[in-house]
């Protein structure tokens, strides 16, 4: 199969979609559907792709607040009520770790049923530890998920956050380590995120700090993020950029490299 921000995995019932980080010597030919590509190597129970951390990732983002005036109480400066006028995608940006509790917890409450059609339920979790407030990751989860050029699509689902074990899928943000060991065998090198099973396992330093090609744009980046490895929870496989200067795919690796292409983070960028 070729190299993939996405590996797919069928045992069972079970798809399991995965991403690596790249090897030097390019990007190989993306996975067709995923499972299929996966089981025609032979795979087990997991199979891995290997890749070293591209160089040049962006570093680590001072946390999101108004400058305080001289004398002022910095802390109330960066505090709930300065996260207010912060919009909902770019709050909770915070320094990288390495490390968090190791323990996952699902947020609770239950959302609005979002848009029309089927309805697809879906939890966000969020390791305990991490810097930050869980709720802003909570929060830009839904407002991605919930909006006409995500995969709910102007009707074609609907979907909605629940906090019991029988969600759909779910939506994770963990430290670096965690996911490693989450997305193993798969060496996702304490740099990029995956997909296992019907969870998205989102790295908390790529929330934080994106990536370098993304020339700063923190809030397409994490679109993205979040609206691929969902794709991959619900079955969707690599593609590559269709051509120069178009809107990059949200399956495509954008992660890795934008082959050409703008960021993009929409499945459905037409519906706006």
């Amino acid at each position: 199969m070729g190299l993939a921000l996405g590996l797919c995995l069928v045992s069972g019932a079970s798809v399991v979609l995965m991403v690596a980080v790249p090897e030097p010597g390019g990007l190989a030919a993306p996975a067709e559907t995923g499972a299929t590509a996966l089981l025609e190597e032979g795979a087990g129970e997991a199979g891995t792709e290997r890749r070293s951390a591209p160089e040049g990732s962006a570093s680590a983002t001072a946390t999101v607040g108004p400058t305080a005036e001289p004398g002022a109480d910095e802390e109330a400066a960066a505090g709930p009520e300065a996260d207010e006028d912060v919009p909902v995608l770019l709050r909770a940006v915070e320094e990288e770790v390495d490390t968090a509790d190791g323990e996952v917890r699902i947020m609770g409450g239950e959302g609005e049923v979002m848009g029309e059609g089927p309805l697809l339920t879906f939890a966000v979790e969020v390791e305990k530890g991490l810097p930050g407030e869980a709720e802003d990751f909570v929060a830009a989860v839904e407002e991605i998920l919930g909006d006409p050029r995500s995969w709910g699509n102007h009707g074609e689902r609907s979907l909605q956050r629940v906090d019991g074990d029988d969600a759909d899928f779910r939506v994770l943000l963990a430290a670096p380590d965690t996911v490693d060991r989450l997305c193993a065998p798969l060496r996702t090198n304490g740099f990029v995120s995956c997909a296992s099973g019907n969870r998205a396992v989102i790295n908390q330093n790529r929330w934080v700090s994106g990536v370098e090609h993304f020339d700063g744009d923190l809030e397409t980046y994490r679109i993205y993020l979040i609206n691929h490895e969902v794709g991959h929870t619900l079955g969707r496989g690599h593609v590559f950029c269709p051509g120069e200067g178009e809107p990059a795919p949200v399956m495509q690796q954008q992660t890795l490299s934008l082959q050409g292409c703008e960021p993009n983070g929409w499945v459905h960028p037409e519906n706006g």
